[in-house]
């Protein structure tokens, strides 16, 4: 489906809202139902979805954990004599925040149909700064710099013959820290490079800017817009 790129934010606004707000896994699973659906409908293959979800299955993980043990209330799904240790309501509330990220995580996808310009031309037309469209943009092109980053100094290390697998965890906290330090270096050494490529190319060397092309909505944008919209309200609301 070919939707102007405005049309798809609001869409991952609608998603994001509803599994913000949802609390029960019965609701967020449906909506689970729902993204995926879209992701079809966007032509964004399922597998990438995992990709990325793949890299927060710790995260998760904890997070269920966390909310089983210390979420008290409905039946004893678990305990050790006297004690409680896993709730009905615990393990509800685990599976929501769970499937929360993923809602989350596999909306944000949706905005990878579009370019990042097309995404700074739309935030621009919606009467957003340009600077603060464009801080927008670089700052969620520099997190998989920045992890990137991360990964090139610990295969560094690995490779002076540092085993991290067999490095004690309080070794391996102090080991983190000391690795930090090249970490920051090199995202503010690709910031100063990024700030001079701007400042070269006559970054706000105008009180305006022109733009080659526009961002137009057409009958089906405002259709979908007003469809989803509409319903997350009503789906709020009541």
């Amino acid at each position: 489906m070919t939707l102007d790129p405005r049309t798809k934010m609001v869409i991952v606004i609608c998603l994001s809202t509803l599994a913000l707000i949802y609390n029960t896994p019965e609701r967020l699973l449906q909506l689970l139902i729902v993204t995926v659906l879209l992701l079809l409908l966007f032509r964004i293959d399922i597998r990438s979805v995992w990709v990325y979800l793949k890299r927060f299955l710790q995260l998760m993980l904890v997070v269920f954990i966390i909310q089983c043990f210390f979420t008290r209330g409905g039946e004893v799904l678990l305990s050790l004599g006297s004690v409680e240790l896993i709730s009905s309501q615990g393990f509800l509330t685990g599976a929501s925040l769970v499937l929360r990220i993923i809602v989350v995580i596999s909306a944000a996808l949706i905005l990878t149909t579009f370019s990042s310009r097309d995404f700074i031309l739309g935030l621009v037309q919606w009467k957003v700064p340009y600077e603060l469209a464009f801080m927008v943009t670089i700052a969620m092109r520099f997190l998989p710099l920045f992890r990137d980053e991360f990964v090139n100094v610990v295969t560094a290390v690995q490779l002076r013959g540092v085993e991290l697998k067999q490095v004690s965890w309080g070794k391996k906290i102090e080991l983190f820290r000391c690795l930090l330090f090249p970490v920051v270096f090199g995202a503010l050494l690709k910031a100063q490079q990024l700030a001079v490529a701007m400042e070269s190319r006559g970054f706000r060397a105008y009180p305006r800017r022109t733009y080659l092309r526009r961002l137009d909505f057409i009958l089906v944008d405002y259709a979908v817009m007003l469809i989803f919209v509409t319903v997350t309200i009503i789906l709020i609301v009541y």
